[in-house]
C-alpha cells in the first residue's frame, strides 16, 4: 500500500486577528446573538455568517458570490469553523443571513452596538458631525421595505443621473472620527429633511441634548435649527448662499473695507502642506431671525481658490461668446431672440452674468430690388429689401470684477452657542473633512457602490453592515493613533519602500498583514505540523499599538 504524499496547505491570517480584537471589545457576537435568529439548524450558524461578512468588508470587499473563495483562502479559525463547514458556505447562505438581519429589529440593534461601544472605548459624544453621500445601484431592484426604503432616482453625487440610488446619513464623534450612527434613505430624498430625525437619534443615545451637532449648510432651516435648539441643543452650520445675511454682507464687502483680525494659523492637509492662514471679521453678525450669531471668516488658501475658479469660468465663458460670434447670422443664430438666448445660457452655465457687459448690435441694409423683368426704365418701379444683420460685442466688467476679489475666500459659520469665539467655531467646523474620509472609505475600501443586488431588503441589511465595518475601521485607527501619541511615536512604517506615516489609516494598517499567512503540513487530510511566516518590526509594533499581544496574534 502506497504511502499517501504529504502537502502543504497555505491560509492567510492577514488582519484578521486586529478585527477580532475589535469585534471582541465591541462584544459584537453577542448583541447579535440577542437580536438576530435563525432556524437552528443551520450547519454554520448565522452570527458565524454575518461575523465572516464583516470581516470581508473592513478588509476589502468581495461580491457575494466570491466569498466562498475569499472564505477558503483566510484561516478562517479564528471563528472556530472547519473545512468541512467551510464547504457550505456560497452565496445563497450568505443572502439568507442578509435576510435574517432584515427581520431583526435593527433600530435596537444599532443602539446597543453604539451604547456598549461609547461605554467599551471612553469615546467623547461633546460633539458629533453629519454628513451624507449617494450610492448608486446598478441592478433593477424594485419595491419597497417595511421601513419604507426604496431606490429613487435623485440629485447624484456619484454623477450618474441615470442610475437609482439611496442617501446614506453618517454621524461621527469628534474623538477619532468614530461612526455613531446612520440611516438609509430614498434616493430622492433632500438632505434639509433628515437632520431633526437623525439628531432626535442622537440624543436618545447620548442621552443628553447638549451635545455640538455640526453639519453643512442643509440643516440650516428655521424648522430644523428651531427644533434642535428648542430641545437644548446646540448647532454649527455653514451659512447658505440664499440667505439674505449672506447677500447683504457681500455686497457691503464689495463696496468698503472691512476689518478683519487673524486668528488661526495652520498647514493645509493636502499634499501641498502649504499655509492656510484664517482672519475674522470684525463687527458683530446675527440672523434676523431667531439671532443667532454669525462669524465671517477669510481664508488665505480659498482666496486663491475662488479666484481661479471664477477666472477659469470666465475663460471659458469667453471663449464660447467667441463661438457664438463666429456662427452669428448663420443657421440657429440669424434672429436677435435666438442669439440673446444662447449668449444668456453661457452667461447663466458658468454664472458669469455679472462680470460681462454684453450688446448685440443691430445692423439694418436697404437694397432696391426692381419689380418685373426687362431692363430698367424710367417708369421702372422697385421695391426696399431691408436685410438685418446681427454683431454680438461683449467685454469683460473689470470694476464688478475688482470688487469681486475681495468676497473671495470668505465664507459664513453660524452657530446658536452665542458663547463660543470665532477661533473655536472654526476649528470645530474643520473637523467635518474627516467625514468626507469616512465616505471616501465607505465607498473605495469597502466597496459600497455600486450595489448589485436582486431584493431590495438586502440592501437595508448590507447597508448596515457597512456601518459596522466602518465602525471597525474607525477604531482600529483611533487605537494605533491614540497610543502612538501616549508613547510619543511620531510615525510608523506602513507605506512602501519603508515610507513613515504620522497618521496611519486602517486600510494601509490591515494592508501590511496581508501577506501573513500559516502553512500547515497535512497527511491524508490531517496536521502533523504548522508553520507561521515571520512578523518584522512593523507587524510587532502595531500588534503592540493595538495593545495586544503576539501570540494573541497568532492564537
Amino acid at each position: 500500500m502506497s504511502r499517501e504524499k504529504r502537502k502543504i496547505k497555505r491560509t492567510r491570517i492577514a488582519g484578521l486577528p486586529l478585527i477580532r480584537e475589535i469585534e471582541k471589545k465591541m462584544n459584537l457576537r453577542s448583541i447579535f446573538s440577542q437580536h438576530v435568529e435563525g432556524n437552528g439548524n443551520e450547519i454554520i450558524p448565522i452570527i458565524d455568517t454575518l461575523m465572516l461578512m464583516i470581516y470581508n468588508i473592513t478588509l476589502g470587499r468581495q461580491p457575494l458570490y466570491e466569498l466562498s473563495n475569499w472564505v477558503n483562502n483566510l484561516d478562517i479559525s479564528i471563528h472556530g469553523l472547519h473545512d468541512n463547514e467551510l464547504k457550505s458556505l456560497n452565496d445563497d447562505r450568505f443572502g439568507r443571513a442578509l435576510d435574517y438581519l432584515y427581520k431583526a429589529d435593527r433600530a435596537s440593534l444599532l443602539t446597543q452596538i453604539v451604547v456598549e461601544m461609547i461605554q467599551n472605548f471612553s469615546i467623547d459624544l461633546s460633539r458629533i458631525h453629519n454628513d451624507s453621500t449617494t450610492v448608486k445601484a446598478c441592478g433593477k431592484m424594485k419595491g419597497i421595505t417595511s421601513t419604507g426604503f426604496h431606490l429613487a432616482n435623485g440629485k447624484s453625487k456619484d454623477h450618474r443621473p441615470d442610475l437609482k440610488q439611496l442617501l446614506f446619513t453618517l454621524s461621527i464623534s469628534s474623538d477619532g472620527a468614530v461612526p455613531i450612527h446612520f440611516k438609509t434613505y430614498p434616493g430622492n430624498r433632500t438632505d434639509d429633511t433628515t437632520h431633526i430625525e437623525t439628531w432626535d437619534t442622537l440624543r436618545s443615545i447620548i442621552s443628553n441634548p447638549n451635545f455640538m451637532y455640526v453639519a453643512d449648510c442643509k440643516v440650516c432651516t428655521t424648522s430644523q435649527l428651531t427644533h434642535i435648539v428648542s430641545s437644548g441643543g446646540r448647532v454649527i452650520t455653514i451659512l447658505p448662499e440664499t440667505w439674505k445675511e449672506t447677500k447683504v454682507f457681500k455686497e457691503a464687502l464689495r463696496n468698503e473695507d472691512i476689518a478683519k483680525e487673524r486668528i488661526w494659523i495652520r498647514r493645509t492637509p493636502d499634499a501641498s502642506h502649504s499655509i492656510d492662514y484664517f482672519s475674522s471679521y470684525s463687527g458683530d453678525y446675527f440672523t434676523v431671525k431667531h439671532g443667532y450669531r454669525i462669524y465671517w471668516i477669510h481664508s488665505s488658501e480659498k482666496k486663491k481658490r475662488d479666484r481661479y475658479r471664477r477666472e477659469e469660468r470666465v475663460h471659458k465663458a469667453d471663449c464660447l461668446l467667441s463661438n457664438i460670434s463666429a456662427h452669428i447670422n448663420k443657421y440657429k443664430l440669424r434672429t436677435y431672440e435666438d442669439i440673446s438666448k444662447a449668449v444668456n445660457g453661457v452667461l447663466k452655465k458658468y454664472k458669469v452674468s455679472r462680470f460681462f457687459k454684453i450688446n448685440i448690435k443691430e445692423i439694418i441694409t436697404q437694397k432696391k430690388i426692381q419689380i418685373g423683368k426687362g431692363r430698367p426704365g424710367p417708369k421702372t418701379q422697385y421695391r426696399i429689401q431691408k436685410n438685418i444683420m446681427y454683431l454680438l460685442e461683449w467685454g469683460k466688467d473689470t470694476k464688478t470684477l475688482q470688487k469681486e476679489k475681495k468676497v473671495d475666500g470668505i465664507f459664513p459659520l453660524l452657530t446658536t452657542d452665542l458663547a463660543l469665539t470665532a477661533k473655536e467655531v472654526l476649528k470645530i467646523y474643520k473637523y467635518q473633512p474627516r467625514l468626507e474620509k469616512r465616505f471616501t472609505q465607505f465607498k473605495s475600501v469597502h466597496e459600497a457602490a455600486p450595489l448589485l443586488f436582486k431584493r431590495i431588503d438586502r440592501i437595508e441589511s448590507i447597508m448596515f453592515l457597512f456601518f459596522v465595518s466602518l465602525t471597525i475601521q474607525a477604531l482600529i485607527e483611533r487605537t494605533v493613533r491614540d497610543n502612538m501619541a501616549k508613547q510619543n511615536i511620531e510615525s510608523i512604517d506602513v507605506y512602501p519602500e519603508l515610507r513613515r506615516s504620522s497618521y496611519p489609516t486602517t486600510s494601509k494598517i490591515l494592508e501590511k498583514f496581508d501577506d501573513v499567512s500559516v502553512y500547515r503540513l497535512l497527511e491524508k487530510e490531517q496536521i502533523i505540523d504548522y508553520y507561521c511566516d515571520d512578523l518584522d518590526e512593523t507587524h510587532k509594533q502595531i500588534i503592540q499599538l493595538m495593545e495586544m499581544q503576539e501570540d494573541e496574534y497568532w492564537s
